[in-house]
């Protein structure tokens, strides 16, 4: 670009950096701790899954899920990796739709 066709400061942007910046590294915590907490809406529909599913299943299945979010009859779930997306949808999802009374059901993966 021409220098006599840029004003100066119009194609500046001033940065601000904070200070004190750091990285904390927080330990995940199981999915039905943090829905009590965040979405306490859904605990009826986690606690009737963990009824249909039990123990042994629930724990391996729903605890490692990042997220879920409804909408009307419309669930998403994020899931941890390809694999645990695999295993949710062949294992899980009729049960899900179940224990949360929902007719569609997007499973996806973080990152």
């Amino acid at each position: 670009m021409r220098k006599d066709l840029v004003v100066p400061g119009e194609g500046e942007e001033k940065f601000m950096v904070a200070t004190n910046t750091k990285v904390v590294t927080v330990q995940f915590t199981p999915l039905e701790s943090r829905m009590a907490k965040e979405k306490p809406e859904l605990m009826p529909g986690l606690q009737k899954l963990h009824e249909l599913l039990g123990e042994e299943s629930f724990k391996k299945h729903i605890s490692n899920i990042h997220n879920i979010n409804m909408s009307g009859s419309n669930m998403l779930i994020v899931a941890d990796s390809e694999l645990h997306r695999t295993n949710l949808e062949r294992n899980c999802i009729r049960v899900i739709m179940e224990a949360f009374n929902v007719d569609n059901i997007r499973v996806v993966t973080q990152g």
